[in-house]
């Protein structure tokens, strides 16, 4: 599997995924983990309850990329016409076809480890220590994916109608972090207790306490490759801005959105018409992962509420905006400084003083310096 792109359709490629961890290829084997153990089987329980049968690896987006044949036979939703008359292994009525390949012919083959010991009801002890690997993922997060975590815990925490299950998670936390655990009660109303306070941190993970390749954002090398880009026109549009920001974008692998306050299309300055792909409201800012505003006939983008609120909430997400030329008056429009802001790229998309300032900051995903201000932002 190379993930390579987004899905064309999600329900198809996305929502009728069948992954198994019995599913291998040779040199590859499975450990005697017993969580493992016991998901070899019941995959395939799963998966059959989930997508309606047992041939769900007939869909399209589960069918193997080369040719394969099973024992399996009949049942719902059967995609293949089998002509074989036999479908089991030693047969007589097709020269004994299908039948498994052998590890010569490269056919699977378990690695022949030795495994000696007692086969006991009993738990290892590692099973018993929860809280070694949330510290290790919790202390290799940037402090901005800290932030989340803690807004995260605090936001579905705080709709719990049982204050003292709210108590029980904040406990739990304080065995991961007692940093963790005291924003998040800071943020309900709570205060940690003394004995929270002198608890002790889990051991290490091996000894190890931090791991950049947990976070998103640690190594910093940031891909724009596949995001989206959404751009507001209006009745006027700078003709040739839009066509500077559609090529940027395409030559670094972006999508543009072109959008406007009414779907079909707009008329560019130079008398060229832009086909609309959806409206403000109908693909908001939270569908895209950045907004630019070409420059042309700004008067009518600023007397449009939904506009503005798109811009406004792009602003309070963290997300890059462009503003192109005259287009830079939103700032103003929307209680922003006038002064140079991170995340705010300005200049002209014709005169290729904005799209490199605008990929390079997309690569940053979101503007993570902005996130101390947007508690002010009503959006």
């Amino acid at each position: 599997m190379t993930l390579n792109r987004n899905p064309d359709n999600f329900f198809a490629e996305t929502e009728q995924v069948a992954f198994h961890p019995g599913h291998l290829v040779p040199g590859i084997d499975f450990s005697n983990d017993p969580l493992l153990q016991g998901r070899l089987f019941s995959y395939t329980d799963t998966q059959i309850s989930r997508l309606g049968g047992p041939n769900f690896h007939e869909i399209p987006i589960n069918r193997p990329v080369c040719p394969y044949h099973n024992f399996q036979r009949d049942g719902m939703h059967r995609q293949d016409i089998d002509t074989n008359p036999a479908a089991h292994s030693p047969n007589s009525l097709n020269d004994n076809w299908p039948r498994e390949t052998a590890p010569a012919s490269g056919g699977f083959e378990s690695y022949q480890e030795r495994v000696d010991g007692h086969k006991i009801r009993q738990r290892s002890n590692s099973f018993l220590e929860f809280y070694s690997q949330p510290r290790l993922f919790w202390l290799s997060q940037t402090p901005a994916e800290q932030r989340h975590i803690v807004d995260a815990f605090s936001f579905e925490l705080g709709k719990l109608s049982r204050p003292y299950i709210r108590e029980r998670v904040i406990d739990l936390l304080t065995r991961v972090d007692i940093d963790l655990a005291g924003q998040v009660a800071a943020n309900l109303g709570y205060k940690l207790s003394e004995d929270a306070l002198n608890t002790p941190p889990p051991k290490a993970v091996n000894g190890l306490t931090r791991d950049p390749t947990l976070s998103l954002y640690a190594s910093g090398v940031g891909v724009v490759k596949g995001r989206q880009v959404g751009l507001l026109l209006s009745e006027g549009v700078n003709a040739a801005e839009v066509l500077e920001i559609l090529q940027a974008l395409s030559a670094a692998g972006v999508h543009a959105k072109l959008l406007a306050a009414h779907g079909g299309q707009v008329t560019a300055s130079d008398g060229s018409t832009l086909p609309v792909d959806a409206t403000f409201d109908g693909a908001p800012s939270v569908s895209v992962d950045a907004v630019i505003v070409p420059n042309g006939n700004i008067d009518a983008l600023l007397l449009n509420g939904a506009a503005k609120h798109y811009i406004l909430e792009a602003y309070k997400h963290l997300k890059v905006i462009g503003l192109s030329g005259d287009a830079i008056r939103f700032k103003l429009s929307l209680g922003l400084t006038d002064r140079p802001e991170d995340g705010i790229c300005e200049g002209s998309a014709a005169q290729g003083t904005l799209m490199q300032d605008f990929l390079d900051a997309l690569k940053q995903h979101r503007v993570w310096s902005r996130i101390d201000g947007i508690a002010e932002v009503p959006a």
